[in-house]
């Protein structure tokens, strides 16, 4: 071994004493226990708050979505019939009305029994309320036909039958069901009202005209209701980002009938106001009367 080396053998020799010597020694091994006790309570003490403070960011966050949903159940209505934490908490027969209040304003948290019944009782997408996903008024009711959905309302019986349309040159349409102020079922499926469709199309658009038939026949005409809608709240109601009845107010109140509904069965074009069909409701309504009549005739032809 060189002089050099022989050196810093005796250097990490000495370090390596010193260091045993510290450890071994009972006041030092005191001191080191209670500074790891220190910092272990320290580390607890910080785990918890994280965790508190994780545990009170969720519950605002769900206050603010419980917030979002009064406002979007009150847009367009009037001062004196909005929707207040009074009026929902009656709705969903609470024996408190601070509970809602409580939990809207972030200083109680809503167990999961209360968010489904929420949700139940104002059809309100569970999975955005609990965890953001979707969104608010999105609930898949889905059929392909129109007809499929005349079960359903001989069934349930709904207050109001909405035919809703797109103001544009394909006129596309849905059916919505509406069983009070704040409970309505929005059919997720859509269906082009002109000629800008394949066989399937047409044929939907004879089925369509057909439930229009059948409900008038089994005396439900005085339930439907038509409604044409600009193309960004057509699609903000059929995709579940503002509440459905927020479609049927407008800046002078409760929306009137618009009769596209009823005239599209007119395909003989027997009712006084015919000759203004196109002006009133473009010349997609003609086409898609057209269709109908060439499926009547078809289906006659094959019996």
């Amino acid at each position: 071994m060189t002089s050099p080396d022989f050196g810093l053998s005796i250097i990490a020799s000495w370090i390596a004493s010193r260091i045993d010597s510290y450890f071994n020694n009972k006041d030092n091994q005191i001191e080191i226990n209670n500074e790891l006790k220190k910092n272990i309570v320290k580390f607890k003490i910080t785990e918890i708050e994280q965790e508190e403070e994780e545990e009170e960011t969720e519950v605002l966050k769900l206050s603010k979505r419980f917030q979002e949903l009064l406002l979007l159940m009150n847009e367009n209505k009037g001062e004196y019939n909005k929707f207040t934490i009074a009026k929902l908490s009656e709705i969903l027969n609470l024996d408190r009305r601070s509970t809602l209040d409580n939990i809207i304003s972030g200083r109680e948290e809503a167990t999961f029994e209360f968010i489904k019944k929420f949700c139940k009782t104002f059809r309100i997408n569970y999975d955005w309320l609990n965890e953001s996903k979707g969104y608010p008024f999105n609930i898949e009711y889905n059929y392909f036909s129109p007809m499929d959905y005349l079960k359903d309302i001989i069934e349930l019986n709904p207050e109001r039958i909405y035919f809703i349309q797109n103001k544009s040159e394909t006129a596309e349409t849905f059916i919505m069901l509406g069983f009070s102020e704040w409970y309505y079922m929005v059919g997720t499926k859509i269906w082009h009202i002109s000629n800008n469709v394949g066989g399937s199309g047409q044929g939907q658009i004879y089925d369509l005209y057909k439930l229009i038939k059948e409900l008038k026949e089994n005396m439900f005409s005085s339930k439907c209701k038509g409604l044409k809608l600009e193309s960004k709240e057509f699609y903000n109601i059929l995709y579940g980002k503002s509440f459905p009845g927020s479609c049927l107010i407008g800046e002078m109140g409760w929306k009137g009938d618009n009769p596209w509904w009823d005239d599209f069965t007119d395909i003989t074009h027997y009712y006084p106001i015919a000759d203004r069909y196109e002006e009133m409701h473009g010349k997609s309504f003609i086409d898609a009367q057209n269709i109908v009549k060439y499926q009547i005739e078809k289906y006659n032809k094959a019996e």
